[in-house]
């Protein structure tokens, strides 16, 4: 399935256009995400808030994984996440890119945030595809 094709079936996530995540790129097991520093998203130091860079993290992963998951539209979600955050991000460009590591009912995927090509923070997010004969 095209780059193109596989971003139009994922989903609309309410919240990114709060935050102004948009997918900048997706293929089975890769996602990129990008968006824009903001004063409204800041903590009180001016620095973009942690919980947005984590937030764009999760994000990220889901974009990848949904390109491995079957096109029958399985579900999946986040069951656990951890974030290191290695520098502060005052302005420009965030971006986060997820590589799937690994296949199958559980997947882990690890993300990478970059703001103006420097590494500010890293993630491992783990997901379930959720059986929806038992859900």
């Amino acid at each position: 399935m095209a780059d193109s094709d596989m971003k139009k079936k994922f989903p609309v996530v309410p919240f990114w256009d709060f935050l102004g995540i948009e997918i900048a790129e997706m293929r089975p097991g890769y996602g990129k995400l990008t968006m824009r520093t903001e004063e409204r998203l800041t903590n009180p130091y001016g620095y973009t808030h942690g919980g947005v860079l984590s937030t764009l993290a999760d994000s990220a992963a889901a974009v990848a994984i949904a390109g491995i998951t079957d096109a029958d539209g399985k579900r999946f979600v986040t069951i656990e996440m951890k974030i290191n955050y290695l520098a502060p991000v005052a302005d420009g460009i965030i971006e986060a890119e997820a590589r799937v590591l690994r296949e199958g009912r559980v997947v882990p995927a690890e993300v990478d945030i970059y703001n103006e090509n420097k590494l500010v923070a890293k993630a491992i997010a783990t997901y379930i595809i959720l059986d929806e004969k038992k859900e």
